[in-house]
């Protein structure tokens, strides 16, 4: 199969015209047995590459180019089967891209569809519009600290299920924002499994009780200044007429405001949900009481769910975060969330974040908060320590 691939880079030294013109003769000796062509634009700062090819010769160049240290910052930004070549004739031809116009040259042999995919992304570039990457110099700006001791609570008396909880971290104010609720069963096994083995009246009763031990747990765990979110399925929010009062019963209970719990529903649960179900979510809200879009992204709704269901934080789920420093789709669907987000003064919670690389983009690009690994673990009837430096 034909295969396209799109990269973007940052040079680490300078290149001259005649530089270009050498990584060019340098590549055909690859590229004529190989079958490779393409395009290569340089705007004196930033690398962007098309290869086109026979899918595994093209996924071995790239390879090879990755390795390359005339640049850093290296993202795919898109990847895909095509039905025939945009750069046919050309092994590979390099441009300059005139800075000072911010828009590219095409010399005349080249005639690309003004609505093809290939032209949008070649405008993008010329324009300045992929400036995202995170340079070697861009990293040495990045510092954040967050240290927090770990803390335990008494296991729940009488009772068959527990709560493991895990940081929100704010890493721009070194601090942990949330502290969110997972319920656990004395047999080990993870939400999902806990709430598909019930069924109708007995799931929604089971879900709604079990707040009642994470809210009695976390409060052990909480500072004034922080959130406790937990997790609650939308059939247990319909099922109980005053599921707001219960709520804030519990609340005053153990001494929280409302303000300090927030309420996570996943985007797939929202989107199928009847009018009851957002009639008792703006009862919940006037309280006082949060309401998250949990694992955005992983359904189908996209950005109408944010304009029609206005939440008061999103969390960014874990298929967008993997890998999203070298991911240019990824990155893309990310950058609008988080736009959205500032634009309606709604918080992005990243989640997911396992590795330093994913951080770094995700703090270079102005992401805030973030869950994952790299901070702290969930921990049974506790809080994992936190010693996150960079």
């Amino acid at each position: 199969m034909l295969k396209q691939l799109v990269y973007r880079s940052k040079a680490t030294e300078k290149f001259s015209e005649e530089d270009l013109s050498k990584i060019m003769s340098d590549s055909l000796p690859y590229n004529e047995p190989n079958g490779i062509t393409g395009i290569l634009l340089f705007d004196g700062e930033y690398f962007f590459q098309v290869l086109e090819g026979e899918s595994e010769k093209v996924e071995a160049l790239y390879e090879h180019i990755k390795k390359d240290r005339r640049h850093s910052a290296i993202v795919k930004v898109t990847e895909i089967v095509i039905h025939e070549r945009n750069f046919g004739a050309w092994l590979l031809r390099t441009l300059l891209v005139n800075q000072g116009s911010r828009c590219y040259w095409l010399p005349t042999d080249l005639n690309l569809n003004r609505e093809s995919r290939i032209f949008a992304l070649l405008n993008s570039f010329a324009s300045g519009k992929w400036r995202n990457c995170l340079s070697d110099d861009d990293r040495k700006k990045i510092n954040a600290k967050v240290a927090v001791k770990a803390a335990s609570v008494d296991a729940f008396e009488n009772s068959n299920i527990q709560f493991a909880f895990q940081p929100i971290v704010d890493t721009f104010k070194g601090r942990v924002s949330t502290i969110e609720a997972l319920i656990r069963s004395d047999d080990g096994r993870y939400p999902e499994a806990i709430l598909d083995s019930l069924h109708g009246d007995e799931k929604y009763k089971f879900d709604l009780e079990s707040k009642a031990i994470a809210i009695a747990q976390g409060a052990k765990l909480l500072n004034p200044s922080q959130s406790l979110s937990v997790n609650l399925c939308p059939g247990a929010i319909t099922h109980m007429p005053n599921v707001a009062d219960y709520l804030c019963s519990l609340l005053n209970q153990h001494k929280l405001k409302p303000k300090q719990l927030v309420l996570e529903v996943t985007e797939t649960e929202i989107i199928s949900e009847s009018a009851a179900f957002y009639d008792v979510i703006a009862r919940i809200r006037s309280r006082g009481i949060q309401i998250a879009i949990d694992d955005f992204g992983a359904g189908y709704a996209g950005l109408s769910l944010l304009a029609d269901f206005s939440p008061d934080i999103i969390k960014l789920d874990r298929k967008i975060t993997t890998g999203i420093h070298e991911d240019g789709h990824r990155q893309a669907i990310t950058e609008a969330v988080l736009e959205f987000g500032n634009a309606m003064g709604i918080p992005l919670v990243v989640e997911g974040v396992e590795t330093m690389e994913e951080w770094l983009w995700l703090q270079h690009v102005g992401v805030q908060r973030f869950q994952g690994f790299l901070f702290a673990r969930p921990r049974l009837n506790g809080l994992s320590e936190i010693n996150f430096k960079c």
